[in-house]
């Protein structure tokens, strides 16, 4: 019932506009680069109007990679976008359904998995922004706790048959990881702390003597699935750090609009429907909603004054209880509304002082995506009603009535403000919409030599060269590219154009300068005749290679720089530890 009143919408046959349009053309580079041969996938050959761009080094790739599987098995370019949004929904249901049940029992997990799933913000990224990279971020955020819970509480003992707690976790990371940066970059810090707290409560619950070693031994496992999560991983995390550098990234999505002092919630915008499909603002008045939720607030209401009352019955009944033993009776809810008050903070301009002593965040853009933590924490102490009421009937009364209102006081906002006659205007696999249209779109890792207004798209869907009239340049005569006329005074065949490889054969009549349609950026090599040789760069920023008289055949080939493959090392070396690790538990289970 929870599925299906977040995703109805999905199930028609046609679909909708969302601000983020551009996941169709992102699944079709994807697909392309990988039938290319180009893996891990780095280069788009086609956004950047036709020369190319370094999308998927900087752009968290594993739901396009998913999306590309779905494309290449034959399902539709729309319903392979539908698969991703569902599959976002899907997995957060069974995961916060998870992480309730592992802490309030089954009906816990159902009141759990019903506020996650069905918080407004949720719907916001939907069917309003589209965050497909987000909602899978979010997605793995519940899964995440869940399987530091289990590698506590389990202490090493298998869950799930004979897979491993600790590969919940290690899963849930990846996932997290390599869908959303900016929502690890939230949530990795806060769910390090959740494990911590967690870990020294479940500790002083043992015997005394069991104390050190249980310590010990589970913070040993905490730390080395996340160090392993990293290392695999590093092939995409490395590289979008240390690269970023040499993309036009920070001027996209840096400073302007996207400053994040101009989008800071007010309190209020918690409490408010303000359902609209608009965008983020100044001020309070946003043309997007920020709401908490009818259900999920007046649960959360219900879950506080429960607590209230057990901390007063506690102390009236002990005078000599302590600050430390009420804290400690209580330490899981009190750090759940500490990360959820923390994290509600975030969002609002009193953490501008945060905000400002870290550069870092300011990639974060928009204050408002702590919200993606917020809705997780809220929805565990609402989870935490059942374990504060007494009695089975009671538990199924107000959990069963609580469940109802959140679904239907909420289920209105998954939906789209309309659905589109025709689709092909926004979502297309269409090569010259790409270069064109979408690439205006989305033009944020074009290479920084670039300037975008001075770009002509490419024109024709498999140009490698082009031709024109040839000018002097230093001496050097140059064939533009492009296909901008069809005119050459050289011929060329072409051999080879895939993502990450280009080779024509030509013959000249004298010393040229040959420039691809390709947009020069660290990892592009010049061959002649096999013979690795010095590029340059036109004014453009495309790539030119300088070819004596005769026949040759020139390329062009995207390769590893030293930061991609070391990066790519250390993946192959997290990976091998990983294998290596199952293969030790399946020895010694077996």
């Amino acid at each position: 019932m929870v599925f299906f009143a977040s995703s109805w919408s999905f199930f028609r046959s046609d679909f909708f506009l969302v601000h983020d349009f551009t996941h169709g053309a992102r699944i079709v580079e994807m697909h392309k680069a990988l039938v290319d041969g180009h893996f891990p996938v780095r280069w788009s050959s086609d956004l950047g109007y036709g020369y190319g761009m370094p999308l998927f080094e900087f752009y968290a790739p594993l739901p396009y990679y998913v999306g590309a599987f779905f494309y290449e098995i034959g399902f539709s370019l729309i319903d392979s976008i539908k698969l991703l949004f569902l599959i976002s929904t899907l997995v957060v249901l069974i995961g916060s359904y998870k992480l309730g049940k592992s802490l309030f029992g089954s009906l816990g997990g159902l009141l759990v998995a019903s506020a996650v799933t069905l918080a407004p913000y949720r719907a916001v990224n939907l069917f309003v922004r589209g965050a497909i990279s987000e909602l899978w971020g979010i997605m793995a955020l519940p899964f995440i706790l869940y399987g530091i819970i289990k590698v506590v509480g389990d202490d090493g003992k298998a869950v799930f048959g004979k897979k491993q707690s600790w590969l919940i976790l290690l899963i849930s990371l990846l996932v997290l990881l390599l869908s959303h940066n900016l929502t690890s970059l939230i949530f990795l810090p806060l769910s390090i702390l959740f494990g911590g707290i967690y870990l020294i409560l479940e500790t002083q619950k043992q015997k005394t003597e069991n104390k050190k070693q249980f310590f010990i031994k589970n913070f040993l496992i905490l730390f080395g699935v996340y160090l392993l999560a990293v290392l695999m991983s590093s092939f995409y995390l490395l590289p979008a750090i240390m690269e970023k550098g040499f993309t036009r990234l920070e001027q996209a999505i840096v400073g302007n609009y996207f400053d994040y002092n101009l989008h800071f919630l007010y309190i209020k915008q918690f409490f408010e429907v303000n359902w609209k499909y608009g965008g983020s603002s100044w001020g309070p008045y946003d043309d997007v909603s920020f709401y908490l939720g009818t259900g999920q607030l007046l649960a959360f209401g219900i879950s506080a004054l429960l607590f209230a009352k057990r901390i007063s019955k506690n102390i009236s009944k002990s005078t000599s209880l302590k600050i430390g033993q009420i804290i400690t009776a209580n330490g899981l809810y009190l750090t759940t509304l500490f990360l959820l008050a923390f994290s509600a903070l975030m969002t609002l301009n009193r953490s501008k002082l945060i905000w400002d002593s870290i550069s870092i965040f300011s990639f974060i853009q928009f204050p408002w995506r702590w919200l993606s933590a917020v809705i997780v924490f809220l929805s565990i102490a609402i989870g935490f009603i059942v374990k504060f009421i007494k009695g089975k009937f009671h538990q199924y009364l107000f959990s069963g009535v609580l469940i109802l209102i959140i679904i239907f006081s909420n289920y209105k906002f998954f939906q789209p403000e309309k659905f589109l006659e025709d689709t092909s205007d926004y979502y297309y696999s269409d090569i010259a919409k790409i270069r064109n249209k979408m690439s205006e779109t989305l033009p944020d890792y074009i290479p920084a030599q670039v300037k975008t207004v001075e770009i002509i798209p490419v024109a024709q869907e498999d140009a490698v060269l082009g031709c024109e009239v040839a000018r002097e340049y230093s001496g050097i005569n140059i064939q533009i590219l492009g296909d901008r006329n069809n005119y050459c005074e050289f011929e060329f065949t072409k051999i080879t154009n895939k993502t990450h490889k280009k080779l024509v054969e030509v013959e000249l009549p004298q010393k040229t300068m040959l420039e691809f349609a390709v947009l020069d950026f660290p990892g592009w090599t010049a061959e002649v005749d096999g013979v690795v040789v010095g590029k340059g760069v036109s004014n453009s920023g495309t790539i030119l290679v300088p070819v004596e008289p005769g026949k040759h055949q020139v390329g062009l080939e995207f390769k590893d720089t030293k930061v991609r493959s070391i990066s790519d090392r250390i993946s192959v070396f997290g990976l091998v530890i990983f294998l290596s690790i199952l293969f030790w538990y399946h020895k010694h289970n077996d």
